[in-house]
């Protein structure tokens, strides 16, 4: 019978192992070339047992990254068995469909061996900048005009780099030293991360990770059906209604939460369409689990064994489940939706109890030079969260993938740029008894007042913003304009001359609960601060 005190090890060492995760994330963020990843955070770090299921995963990252690459692992030692792997190998790969879901992000696995035997995984993955094609666009009609692939090859054998690989690499991106850089750093995480464990299993007197493995999965487990129980069993079914690129996508969950697991059906979701905002399935299952999670298991650390309790399907061929080779570029515009689709569902199942909706998509502001200066630059523009059913929701939050901006100074110097405004945009939050987290409003220009070119590919929600829950109102719609007068209406790329600016407005989180309950108080404050008008004031919360 295992007594206190051995459990009470067994936690340390869970902890530890999450404390290895993260030295190898901030190793990451640290040799990382793209701003991206080095400011915002766009990245997942984890650690994995031998036989590839993830154990342990770093606090910093986005859902996109680490669910699916929890699947990665066991899907890219399918094609380079374990039994092959030599120390020194490391796997790579950035196919959508074994991945996170689009081309731009690469996965490199690790092999750690302990006495010439493999007792586990280190495996990142993070957002390389450029890698040919199109580029940051949802123009492309298939994913073989999205950029290089990569198959599920080694990046490193037996200690040595793969070069051939890393000049297809080069060769195809128009940034052919971060895209180096940003592969490598992936590797340079890894080996941090492999450092850290074998030191662990030294200090600890390890020869394998079968023990801390059965103990992390069954207390996960326990843990993961106690907390989705909390949810009455049933079907509940949900809809959301997004932009799209043409024309409005609609997007469908039907739930059954059984004891102490959920099953959720996309089918009746949109079908495919020839621009690149479809989903892989792998990238819709790893929201959608968020989603459920963050609601109903939110203290649950994320491993395999937390993550089998939820499953998530869909009929191929539609937004939700693309197939190779349908173009899928911004396909976080659909993944990162599924979250309020889950929770539209809960709330069903829990009314009352389930934040309004967010902005959702985050906004990739991807502008690159369309006169004599060529440059890419990536940048994130945040929106407003939904309210809680206790709190306000929290303003320009990169709600549900978790990741920051890239600071100004640091977009300034990395491409010819003016960011002439950043401020909270007032009134944009949905007005309720818990008032919906605020958008922002970014103004930005050129500073060698040349011409440049604007993807639109991941600006969602200008139709319709995010829904208010029990009685609160609907957050703002976001607007993107340019200062000529254009009005960026679809997800396509649009020119902004010389000495004009662009101008966004990020969607406002949804409200919860009747406006007139708000506490006076909290109506003054927010007046105050700006983030309300007087006519707002007036008009929705005066009771």
């Amino acid at each position: 019978m295992t007594n206190a005190r051995d459990i009470v090890a067994r936690n340390v060492l869970w902890n530890r192992l999450i404390s290895v995760c993260e030295e190898q994330a901030n190793a990451l963020m640290r040799a990382a070339f793209g701003a991206i990843v080095r400011e915002a955070g766009d990245l997942s770090a984890g650690v994995f047992n031998a036989e590839g299921d993830m154990l342990a995963q770093a606090v910093t990252g986005t859902p996109g990254h680490v669910n699916t690459m929890a699947a990665s692992v066991r899907a890219m030692l399918e094609f380079v068995p374990a039994d092959t792997l030599v120390p020194g190998d490391a796997l790579v790969t950035n196919d959508p469909w074994l991945g996170a879901g689009h081309v731009f992000d690469f996965v490199v696995v690790t092999p750690a061996f302990v006495k010439g035997r493999i007792i586990g995984y280190l495996a990142s993955t993070s957002h390389i900048v450029d890698v040919g094609g199109r580029g940051w666009s949802a123009e492309g009609r298939s994913v073989f005009e999205e950029g290089v692939t990569i198959p599920v090859m080694r990046l490193r054998k037996a200690g040595s780099l793969n070069e051939d690989l890393l000049s297809i690499v080069t060769t195809n991106s128009r940034v052919p030293h971060e895209a180096r850089g940003d592969i490598l750093s992936l590797l340079t995480s890894n080996d941090t991360g492999v450092s850290r464990l074998i030191d662990l299993m030294e200090e600890y007197e390890l020869t394998d990770l079968a023990e801390v493995t059965a103990f992390i999965f069954e207390s996960s487990a326990q843990g993961t059906r106690a907390a989705l129980s909390r949810a009455p069993q049933g079907v509940y079914e949900s809809r959301l209604t997004l932009d799209g690129y043409d024309a409005p996508i609609e997007l469908r969950a039907k739930m059954t939460i059984g004891d102490g697991r959920i099953d959720v059906d996309l089918a009746g979701s949109s079908p495919v369409v020839d621009r690149g905002i479809n989903c892989p399935l792998n990238y819709s299952a790893a929201y959608a689990s968020f989603g459920i999670k963050a609601l109903l298991a939110p203290e649950i650390p994320n491993n395999q064994a937390s993550l089998n309790a939820i499953s998530v399907s869909a009929p191929p061929g539609l937004i939700v489940s693309a197939e190779r080779p349908s173009p899928v570029t911004a396909r976080h515009v659909i993944g990162q939706a599924l979250p309020d689709l889950m929770l539209g569902c809960l709330e069903q199942a829990l009314p009352g109890e389930v934040l309004a909706e967010s902005s959702g998509a985050l906004w990739t502001i991807a502008l690159s030079g369309a006169g004599k200066t060529d440059f890419t630059s990536l940048n994130v523009a945040l929106g407003g969260m939904g309210a809680r059913p206790d709190a306000d929701g929290l303003s320009t939050t990169a709600f549900p993938s978790g990741v920051g901006a890239v600071p100004v100074e640091s977009a300034e110097v990395a491409a010819p740029l003016i960011y002439h405004s950043k401020e909270f945009a007032c009134d944009t939050g949905g007005a309720g008894q818990y008032r919906g987290g605020l958008a922002q409003r970014i103004e930005i220009g050129s500073r060698l007042d040349e011409d440049l070119s604007l993807s639109a590919a991941a600006f969602e929600r200008l139709t319709n913003g995010p829904a208010g829950r029990q009685g609160g109102l609907d957050g703002a719609a976001g607007e993107v304009t340019i200062t000529d007068g254009t009005a960026v209406s679809d997800k396509g790329i649009y020119l902004i001359p010389a000495g004009e600016r662009l101008i966004l407005q990020t969607p406002g989180g949804g409200g919860f609960g009747e406006p007139e309950d708000r506490d006076p108080g909290a109506v003054v404050r927010d007046l105050s601060e700006g983030l309300i008008s007087r006519e707002a004031a007036t008009k929705i919360y005066q009771k």
